[in-house]
Formats: structure tokens, sequence, C-alpha cells
């Protein structure tokens, strides 16, 4: 920057490239006050809760003040749209892309519901060589608490022109994979690019060669769990069920979770044990009974989740019934066969008990 002049900013040119319309500008290292939403954010997040989004992804968070500015605004535009009270609210992913981002990592990511790994504008903010160094240390710490941790931009940026993937690019994902990240994401290459279900075809196929070598034992030390647990009901049940499938690890095929009720439509508490479980990086999947797809959708995100919708139970069903109905649909999807043993969580809510959680070993007929 040479000047600037009333609202222009003059610069030098340094070197060539190419100039594009309502393209971002990056100030590395400087502090800004530019608030956590726009006017147009605003108008976006309220448009997208009218379409049922299940996540709001927030760009250059700075720090948890902002984090809870949108997470308030969110609350705000469901009063406004009168939404019901028992469907969870859309969930808050911070995107951390610069220095001060990193330098409040600890309180946004007490505040939010998930982190983005954006390193795309944080390679613009800090030395290239540090960018690797930011991503491991923010996905360790993601794990150490049990919230998704979203590894993005650039994965396969190649196949924006090409139809095969670099060897680094490769190497990039499956580390990620090695790391911990619950979620490895495409942007350019599926959003603009020649190849894009190439391209998702390629990530899906490293992710699962990636786990694959995990699961066999290949990683030694890397693949051990990081997460310890929280002192609660569910983070007792949700280490025990992968304390069981581990240590009957030859036998036990899958951990099936049934979430019976909607719990009043908080997100928190309808997903907080199968979060748990995923945080335990169990070496099975883990199969999420839910109570609607809303639920199912924003359990996604997690590591090795798959939700499937079994709706609300009838009144005249016992639990039983209710896992035996579950073991169908798992045999049926393929997870499991017969004289498999499998781990079942099952979370209901008793109008005498309150909230209730059970762990039962069950070896499928």
């Amino acid at each position: 920057v040479t000047s600037i002049e009333g609202e222009k900013v003059i610069c030098q040119i340094d070197n060539t490239g190419e100039l594009r319309s309502r393209a971002g500008v990056n100030l590395p290292g400087a502090a800004t006050d530019l608030p956590a939403m726009s006017d147009k954010d605003k108008v976006d997040i309220k448009y997208g809760m009218t379409k049922d989004v299940d996540y709001v992804a927030a760009s250059f968070v700075q720090n948890g003040e902002g984090v809870m500015e949108i997470k308030n605004y969110i609350q705000q535009c469901a009063k406004e749209l009168n939404w019901p009270p028992t469907k969870p609210l859309p969930l808050l992913i911070s995107k951390i892309e610069s220095m001060s981002a990193l330098a409040n990592f600890d309180d946004i990511l007490d505040k939010s519901d998930g982190i983005m790994v954006a390193r795309g504008d944080l390679g613009v903010e800090l030395p290239l060589q540090q960018v690797t160094n930011a991503q491991k240390e923010m996905v360790a710490a993601c794990n150490a608490v049990g919230k998704p941790v979203i590894v993005a931009t650039q994965m396969l940026e190649s196949m924006a022109k090409n139809p095969r993937p670099t060897r680094a690019e490769v190497a990039d994902v499956t580390n990620a994979i090695y790391d911990g990240a619950d979620c490895v994401m495409l942007s350019g290459e599926t959003a603009k690019g020649k190849y894009p279900v190439d391209a998702v075809r390629v990530m899906n196929e490293i992710i699962l060669g990636a786990e694959g070598h995990i699961t066999s034992g290949g990683i030694g030390g890397i693949s051990h769990k990081r997460f310890e647990g929280i002192a609660s009901i569910e983070g007792a049940i949700a280490k025990a069920a992968v304390t069981a499938a581990e240590q009957n690890k030859d036998d036990t095929k899958a951990i099936l979770v049934l979430l019976t009720d909607n719990h009043n439509g908080s997100t928190a508490a309808t997903s907080k044990l199968p979060a748990l479980v995923s945080a335990h990086r169990p070496q099975v999947p883990i199969l999420v009974f839910c109570p609607n797809a809303k639920v199912g959708r924003q359990l996604m995100i997690y590591r090795g989740i798959h939700p499937v919708v079994m709706g609300m139970p009838n009144e005249q069903d016992d639990e039983s019934q209710r896992i035996d109905k579950a073991v169908q649909d798992a045999t049926a999807m393929g997870f499991i066969e017969s004289n498999d043993d499998i781990v079942v969580v099952t979370v209901e809510k008793n109008a005498e008990l309150g909230q209730t959680a059970t762990m039962k070993l069950v070896t499928v007929p």
C-alpha cells in the first residue's frame, strides 16, 4: 500500500497475477475491527434457516465473542421464524483463517460446535511452513475435547484441471486422516473444477485406504485415542461402549446407538452421546438410529457415524423391540451379520427417571 485517498487504497504491484472482481483481500498480521457478521451475512443466515440448513460456517472468526454473537443471532432468527421448539438449531462451524483466530483458538473452540481448518487464507496469514504445524495442533485440540474438525482447501487442487491427483495431494489427505480429522473437504475441485465427480470418488478412496490402514494396525502409535472422556453419564456410557468394542475387537463389528427421544429439540442433548462415542475413535462403525432426519444430518460431521432415521418409537414398543428393529436394519444395510457381536447403547427420556442411557452386549441372531 503506497497511499490511502478517502475510501481508495493505492497499491504497488510487485509481481504478475490475475485480479478478479469481488475477491477477498488479506492483510497478514493486521488487526481488524470487522464485525462477526456483515449485514449480508445476517440475511444469508436467516434465509438459510428458512431452508433448514444444518450448519452455518462462519468465516474469519476472530474470537469467542464473535462466535457467541452469531449463535445469539441464530436464536433471534429462530424466534422471528417461529422455529419449532423441538427442532434443533443449525450448528456453528468456526473457520480458522487468521492470526487472531489462532491466538484465540481455545476460546473459539470452547464456544463452537466444530472447527474448520481453512488453509487457504491461513496460508496467506501465516508463513507457509507454519500452516501444517497449525493444522496438526488444531486437529489435536479438537480431538482432545471431542469436537468435530474439518480440514479444507486445496486437498486435491490439481483435480480442478486433471483427472488424477498428485502423489503429494494423496499424502496430504491421508495425513489429515492420520492426524484425527473428522472430515476432509473439497472446495474449488467440485465448485468449479473439470472433474467434480472424479474428485469425490478419489477422495473417498483415499479415506477408505487410510482408515483401513489404521484399523489393520499399520500406523502403530499414531492411531491411539487422545480423547479421555468427560465426567458425566453420557461420557461414562460412551467410554464403556468403546472399551467393550475394543476388548472384543475380533468379534465386535459395530456400535449401535438408539436415540429414542428428541430431548425437546436440544441438538446438544440429542447428539451428545453419539458424538462422545465418535470422539473415542472406535475402529468399528457407529450406527446412530435417530428420531428424525435433522438429528441424523447434523451427526454426519462426526467421524465414523452412520445415521439411520428410525423415527419416534411407538409407545407400546419396549427397549428389546427397538433393539431388534435396529439390528434388523443394520443387518439389511450390510454392517453386521448373524453371529456378530455388537455393542448397543440406548438413550431415552423417562418421565420418572429423566434421561437414561444403557449399554448392552448383543450377539446377532
